[in-house]
C-alpha cells in the first residue's frame, strides 16, 4: 500500500486574518452607507449606471475612494426615506 501524500490544500485562515484591513483606501457600498444614511441597496440603485467621481464599478461590486464620501454624498442628495414597517393586523383575543 502507497503512503499517503500531505494535503496540499492551504489551512484555513482563522478569524484575525479574515476581517478587512484598516489601512485601505476604499469603502464598501455598505460602509459608504453608513457614513452617508443611506440604506445600503438604495445606495447601490443610486449609483447604478451613474458616472459618480470617486466610485468605480468592479466584477465584485463598487470601489469607492474613502476620500472622495463628501463629494458623493452632495452628488447623490438626501436620502430617500425609509418605508414604513409592515403593520401586521391585531391578534384577535377569543371572548370567553
Amino acid at each position: 500500500m502507497p503512503p499517503q501524500k500531505a494535503s496540499k490544500s492551504q489551512p484555513k485562515a482563522d478569524a484575525s486574518e479574515k476581517q478587512k484591513s484598516k489601512d485601505r483606501d476604499w469603502l464598501t457600498t455598505a460602509e459608504l452607507a453608513a457614513k452617508t444614511g443611506w440604506r445600503e441597496h438604495a445606495l447601490r440603485d443610486a449609483l447604478r449606471g451613474k458616472d459618480v467621481p470617486g466610485v468605480r464599478r468592479t466584477s465584485f461590486g463598487y470601489h469607492i475612494e474613502a476620500s472622495a464620501v463628501d463629494e458623493i454624498a452632495k452628488t447623490l442628495g438626501t436620502p430617500p426615506p425609509k418605508p414604513n414597517s409592515p403593520k401586521r393586523p391585531a391578534a384577535r383575543v377569543p371572548n370567553p
